[in-house]
């Protein structure tokens, strides 16, 4: 696949995006931005209508159509964040009236000074969404461009007229890639940021992070949260015996096994050294099948390598309005339970407690 195709099926980024600026606490002030800009652009349909000594029935139309879109717009960035489809819905719906507006302006000045608006609405697009609606931003600014080029050259003059349309066209051209680059990057960094280095599951903030999220959009049907605690037995004699390479190679296979053995939802952490946490929403406050099962499976990667697990769960309904300072509880719970399965031999689980 070419290095364009690649680029042209690049998953959507909204989710990732707002779930990280949600979790810096940043998305009360990207509101707050886009508040702003929307508000500053309401400013141009409405100066317009209100200098325009007789305008057209189509000019007068467009731009209440643009006054209500954008103070309306601004009034949604005020009270909350939107859905990735009302988004997308905003986004379409505020290029094709920028691409309205500027075709039914009666002076080609204005209509071509509209064009500039489409990199605003192509760099949010590239900040949060797929190619494919850039690319819809993209053909709305060539059109537009073009015909303002077209309509300031009968005007004025042609060395005016390719100016702005090469100038505008750099614009629309130009910034959304750059933002969608700058994006990318971000998410590169994020990751990089939130993983263990050594095996690529969730650092111990990134878990706390994971398990917020979990436990904002739950599933349905689900009605406990489960912590668990996986610790390898004797570790430090695989390290001692075999060297620390072989010591990675197992901490990494733990990582994976634990990766197939839970639900694409569960967040799983390297809690640190040869130990580790799996959070998962679950139908039943019972998760002692789920820790057998780490046993047997670790068990079978060599036989010198075994795992003691703990677990600890709790309702959903009673970490609802609490802060992440419960999850420290499950934790130290399930870490009791864990150190009661390695007194007892090791290789086996043990559950803590329910509540």
């Amino acid at each position: 696949m070419s290095r364009l195709s690649r680029w042209w099926v690049q998953p959507d980024q909204y989710d990732w995006t707002t779930t990280f600026l949600r979790q810096r606490g940043l998305l009360r002030s990207a509101r707050m931005i886009m508040a702003v800009v929307a508000a500053s652009s309401a400013l141009v349909p409405l100066s317009t209508l209100l200098s325009e000594q007789h305008p057209s029935v189509s000019a007068t139309l467009m731009g209440g159509i643009a006054a209500v879109f954008t103070v309306g717009l601004t009034i949604v960035w005020l009270t909350r964040w939107p859905t990735r489809r009302q988004s997308q819905a905003i986004l379409v719906m505020g290029v094709s009236i920028i691409g309205g507006w500027s075709l039914v302006q009666p002076s080609a000045t204005v209509a071509a000074l509209a064009c500039t608006a489409t990199a605003v609405t192509g760099a949010h697009i590239a900040f949060l969404h797929r190619p494919k609606l850039m690319l819809y931003n993209a053909t709305v600014a060539v059109v537009i461009t073009t015909t303002a080029a077209l309509r300031l050259a009968r005007e004025t003059d042609t060395a005016v007229a390719a100016a702005a349309f090469w100038i505008i066209l750099f614009l629309n051209l130009s910034v959304p890639p750059a933002i969608w680059g700058m994006s990318q990057a971000m998410g590169v960094y994020a990751r990089r940021s939130e993983q263990d280095p050594l095996t690529g599951l969730l650092n111990r903030r990134a878990f706390a992070d994971a398990v917020s999220t979990l436990l904002a959009y739950p599933p349905p049907t689900d009605t406990h949260l489960a912590v668990v605690m996986v610790d390898l037995d004797d570790f430090k004699r695989i390290n001692d015996t075999h060297g620390h390479p072989v010591g990675d190679d197992a901490l990494r296979a733990v990582a994976d096994l634990l990766r197939r053995h839970t639900p694409a939802d569960a967040a799983v952490c390297r809690a640190g050294g040869e130990e580790f946490l799996v959070a998962l929403t679950c139908l039943t406050c019972d998760v002692q099948p789920l820790a057998e099962r780490f046993c047997a499976a670790v068990a079978e990667l060599s036989p010198q390598v075994t795992a003691s697990v703990g677990t600890a769960s709790a309702e959903l309904r009673l970490l609802r309005g609490h802060d992440i300072g419960f999850l420290d509880e499950l934790i130290a719970i399930a870490d009791m339970a864990m150190y009661a399965a390695k007194h007892r031999g090791g290789n086996q689980a043990h559950h803590g407690a329910t509540f």
